[in-house]
């Protein structure tokens, strides 16, 4: 947009990526290293970055069709509230419980090839482009094997992408998700710390990518899976679709030639044209087993 646009709105466009980011981080690594619980920081630090996420999207939405229809709201705050958080629902609950395990496992692993000397700032960027591999990878296949898909089909689902689609999930596919991330690092003797550092990153980043926030990336587009790249993973033309893999860092979409971002248009239209899954929350945790029954065969 141009420099027209009000001033809270452009301050919003620049600001908000970058800096929910840095006080989420900021925030966990401060009150994880005074003692605080690290499972219950990472819920609370994710449910405070909806609060500035939610007023974005009513500042500077990027598609203003993509408002949640009360359908959307309801569905996906049941997907959340069904797992007994009252924020982030699944995507928070699953990171917190697989937090909570990798903590346990890691105090009974002994001796590990993870480099705990070292500054815990490169520790977590060491963590953030192991665990995306795992991520990339399991992501990936999801929209490679039909077994899979069927899992993850769901989350494609929304028609409008705005912050709470972040967590529509089937649990089945969170635990395939979180797992790819964050067991490989427990097994390596990752510190508890820095799998929050990890955890926080993950689900705040989540909600940014799906945020309905007109924002301008720039560089960081080079480096992180941004909303940007994201759209066009959910862009209701698969062959669009089937790219941008990554949670978090765009590396591994780098490395193995799916990233896709291309410059002369925008993704408008999202979702599953061949697929019309009802608006039901029951019906969503039954996708993975009758899936076939909602597939539109001439979409």
């Amino acid at each position: 947009m141009g420099s027209d646009r009000p001033l809270l709105a452009r301050v919003t466009a620049h600001t908000l990526y970058p800096g929910v980011l840095l006080a989420a981080l900021c925030t966990t690594g401060f009150l994880v290293q005074h003692g605080l619980d690290p499972t219950l920081v990472v819920l609370l630090v994710i449910a405070g970055a909806t609060v500035p996420l939610i007023f974005a999207q009513l500042v500077v939405p990027y598609e203003p069709a993509w408002r949640a229809s009360p359908t959307d709201v309801s569905i996906d705050l049941l997907h959340m509230l069904s797992t007994g958080a009252t924020t982030e629902g699944w995507r928070t609950l699953t990171l917190g419980a697989l937090l909570a395990a990798a903590a346990a496992l890691s105090g009974h692993l002994g001796d590990t090839p993870w480099p705990t000397h070292w500054p815990v700032a490169v520790q977590f960027a060491m963590a953030m482009v192991i665990g995306d591999l795992g991520a990339y990878w399991v992501h990936r296949l999801c929209h490679r094997y039909d077994l899979l898909w069927r899992v993850h089909a769901m989350h494609h689902s929304s028609e409008r992408l705005y912050m709470f689609s972040s967590g529509r999930n089937h649990p089945g596919n969170a635990i395939l998700a979180y797992g790819s991330q964050l067991l490989p690092l427990t097994l390596l003797g990752t510190p508890v710390e820095v799998l929050a550092l990890v955890s926080v990153f993950t689900a705040v980043h989540g909600m940014l990518q799906h945020a309905n926030v007109d924002l301008r990336h720039g560089l960081f587009n080079h480096v992180f899976a941004t909303a940007d790249l994201h759209r066009w993973h959910h862009a209701a033309n698969r062959a669009d679709s089937d790219h941008n893999f990554a949670s978090n860092l765009i590396l591994w979409d780098w490395v193995f030639r799916t990233r896709f971002l291309p410059a002369d248009r925008e993704v408008r239209e999202v979702g599953l044209p061949d697929l019309a899954l009802p608006d039901n929350f029951l019906h969503h945790l039954a996708s993975p087993f009758v899936l076939r029954r909602w597939e539109v065969r001439d979409p």
